[in-house]
């Protein structure tokens, strides 16, 4: 049955793309129209968040600046589009926005069956279960009789389901389509357990500190989660974008050069022409004076200069005991 619902999707996805935009027509799309619109989440700490201000902020956030600042130069020309998990690839594929940003898995089904592509993985995540510590568990088998809070259209539900099953169920599942209800049914003890990466998590625990005693993470890791963009695969040119742009963080991060380095140092990096990508000429000091390198996105978000103080751990540099490593981007 899952099966046939990704052939489903996959069929459904490749019907929508057949009427977008022929192929290499999303970069001059986002240059007549004036600004790139991105797919982002919504009430997603750390990641894509809405201030009281109207000023959007976060992790996948700053990467839709950047593919903005490598596109036109200017990295505030961007709409951002909140989208929820149910609805996000549907939204992509009618070609209502140009990449989505969105906490997205890159799993083969979606990759196979679905007609989509994923440029490049932003953040190496791993899928967890957060209880009430007055529940005991320390373990998903401790949870038998109780439920457990995720989000619809989410490889986290799968995940869970096809892991209790393995268990011999015996563990109720709530269904819901925003995080944000998702955390107000955990919070209202609809549910004794919630399931999501392990980022969104610590991200809410790292909220609300004075509260961090009532909750427990459990023992099991139940999936990896690996994340990045997506965008359709009707455009080859626009899919390299968004991936080199997303590398030349990684380049700039490993060459020591990031958002408070000078002009002369950042014209130092080793980078193809714009015309070869299909991007504005000063593209690569556009993106770090603007953004900035992997680490400085990383650190104002999730890392050190953020409430939430979360580690690099599988996202530090390949020199640091990490996974992120920079692809060559030396000029032909």
């Amino acid at each position: 049955m899952r099966f046939r619902s990704a052939l489903t999707l996959g069929l459904w996805l490749a019907g929508a793309l057949g009427a977008q935009a022929g192929e290499g027509d999303t970069g001059a799309t986002i240059r007549d129209r004036g600004y790139l619109l991105c797919g982002v989440g919504s009430d997603d700490l750390g990641f894509a968040t809405l201030r009281y201000d109207g000023e959007w902020t976060g992790f996948d956030v700053d990467f839709c600046r950047a593919v903005a600042a490598a596109m036109l130069g200017d990295a505030t020309a961007v709409e951002f589009v909140p989208l929820d998990s149910l609805n996000r690839l549907e939204v992509l594929a009618r070609g209502e926005v140009d990449v989505l940003f969105r906490t997205t898995t890159f799993t083969f089904d979606r990759d196979v069956n679905a007609a989509l592509e994923f440029p490049a993985i932003t953040f190496y995540d791993s899928q967890k279960v957060l209880v009430y510590a007055d529940t005991g568990a320390r373990t998903l088998a401790d949870l038998a009789g109780k439920t457990v809070c995720a989000n619809s259209g989410t490889t986290s539900i799968t995940n869970i389901r096809h892991r209790i099953d393995s268990l011999g169920g015996g563990i109720g599942i709530q269904e819901y389509a925003s995080q944000a209800g998702r955390w107000r049914a955990f919070f209202g003890r609809e549910c004794e357990a919630v399931t999501a990466d392990g980022s969104d998590l610590a991200a809410m625990m790292a909220s609300r500190p004075g509260y961090r005693d009532d909750f427990v993470l459990l023992e099991d890791e139940i999936a990896n989660e690996p994340l990045g963009p997506v965008v359709r695969e009707d455009d080859r040119q626009w899919e390299q974008i968004v991936r080199w742009v997303i590398n030349l963080t990684l380049v700039a991060e490993a060459a020591g050069i990031g958002q408070t380095s000078g002009p002369a140092e950042i014209a130092r990096l080793p980078l193809p022409a714009g015309a070869d990508l299909g991007v504005a000429g000063t593209w690569g000091a556009d993106v770090i004076r603007q953004v900035g390198n992997y680490d400085d996105i990383f650190s104002r978000n999730l890392g050190d200069g953020s409430e939430l103080r979360m580690a690099r751990g599988r996202n530090a540099l390949w020199t640091d005991g990490g996974l992120m490593y920079p692809l060559p981007m030396t000029p032909p």
